[in-house]
């Protein structure tokens, strides 16, 4: 018997590409408003990811963490003093998460999840940083993880395994809806979870087979019923 429905967030609810897009534009706009003295921008920005990696290796996977520290590291490079760069880019932070945080669901994905929160617990495990609370989904959703949460991303096991612990859940009792075939499907499976995989963008599968393959999430709730017989 299902309890659980675990589900990836970006480029499975929605996509994610033209997100990050509009959310760098909207930093690039703060920071030249605020802080003229910057010698980066967004684009120039990406070329100190590698610097900041190297010398701070737990960022790697840790993604508000790592940007704000980019952030941080550019305007220091800018000659601004320390102190004032850490206050700069907690603020230019924020500007980005707001605006990251602004999606549009994929048609159907409100209603499925609607539907299923009546008769099973949600919860969202990603590898990104979108926040359930911002986007409305904590009305549904009773548990968040992130990779940054757990301090390794899929595909480690860590999230799943903090998934079915918070959950009191068994691996069989949960399924898990993601869009990637290697992180979200083949990783559940190999632990024992059931999955329905959202192939809408017609990408080959991985090492295994998921449960319930569907295109659009209109279908989810039917996929659920049918793993749920």
């Amino acid at each position: 018997m299902i309890k659980v429905i675990g589900f990836d967030l970006d480029d499975t609810l929605w996509a994610v590409r033209p997100i990050i897009i509009r959310a760098e534009q909207q930093l690039d706009a703060w920071l030249k408003a605020e802080v003229p003295d910057m010698i980066h921008d967004v684009t120039s920005m990406r070329g100190l990811r590698e610097e900041v990696v190297s010398q701070r290796p737990e960022l790697a996977h840790q993604v508000t963490a790592l940007r704000r520290t980019i952030i941080e590291t550019a305007m220091v490079q800018s000659g601004i003093d320390a102190r004032r760069a850490r206050q700069l880019a907690t603020d230019a932070m924020e500007t980005f998460l707001h605006a990251r945080n602004q999606i549009e669901f994929f048609d159907g994905a409100l209603p499925a999840i609607r539907t299923l929160a009546q008769d099973y617990t949600l919860g969202a495990l990603t590898n990104g940083n979108a926040d359930i609370t911002r986007l409305g989904l904590a009305t549904y959703f009773s548990f968040a993880f992130s990779a940054e949460d757990v301090g390794a991303p899929k595909p480690e096991p860590d999230l799943f395994h903090k998934a079915l612990s918070h959950t009191s859940a068994r691996p069989h009792e949960m399924i898990y809806v993601g869009d990637d075939p290697q992180l979200d499907i083949d990783t559940a499976n190999e632990l024992g979870l059931r999955t329905v995989w959202v192939n809408s963008r017609n990408k080959p599968p991985g090492r295994t087979i998921a449960d319930e393959t569907i295109e659009h999430l209109e279908d989810l709730p039917a996929a659920i019923r049918s793993i749920n017989k």
